[in-house]
């Protein structure tokens, strides 16, 4: 089944997988806005995240593998592992699991409290200041 917000839920699954979901490449960005001839995207601010902040994300990680767990069947975990050892698209990984729509629904709503968890608990105001310009530098009008 697609969703209209299949996309949110793709990049918000894969950012909830990731050990530092807020540290980034430029170079990655950069590639991606020359593949979409978007030569004025800015790329994803360099946030370092202390040793301290680095465990908290990975507990809330553990979490979030947790509670999607919870949710998929096991079939669905299955193809899950097999996606994410592949290097699948996040995309691609949400096509695979053929998620139905209670399970995309409560699947955004695991990432989006864990995204909202590490803004508001880990980050420092300043790292947050660095993502809410970024997010504010991509809304605006090219």
């Amino acid at each position: 089944m697609k969703f209209k917000n299949l996309s949110l839920l793709a990049g918000a699954f894969a950012l909830s997988l990731t050990a530092t979901p807020y540290t980034a490449n430029a170079k990655p960005a950069q590639q991606v806005a020359q593949a979409n001839q978007q030569p004025n995207v800015a790329p994803p601010p360099q946030i370092s995240l202390t040793p301290q902040q680095q465990e908290q994300v990975k507990k809330i990680n553990l979490q979030v593998r947790s509670d999607i767990n919870k949710v998929l069947t096991p079939g669905q975990r299955k193809q899950l592992e097999t996606s994410l050892k592949a290097r699948r698209t996040p995309q691609e990984i949400t096509t695979d699991l053929k998620l139905t729509q209670q399970q995309g629904q409560k699947l955004r709503q695991i990432v989006v409290a864990s995204q909202q968890q590490i803004f508001t608990k880990v980050l420092t105001e300043q790292q947050r200041q660095q993502i809410k310009q970024y997010q504010q530098s991509r809304q605006s009008p090219r």
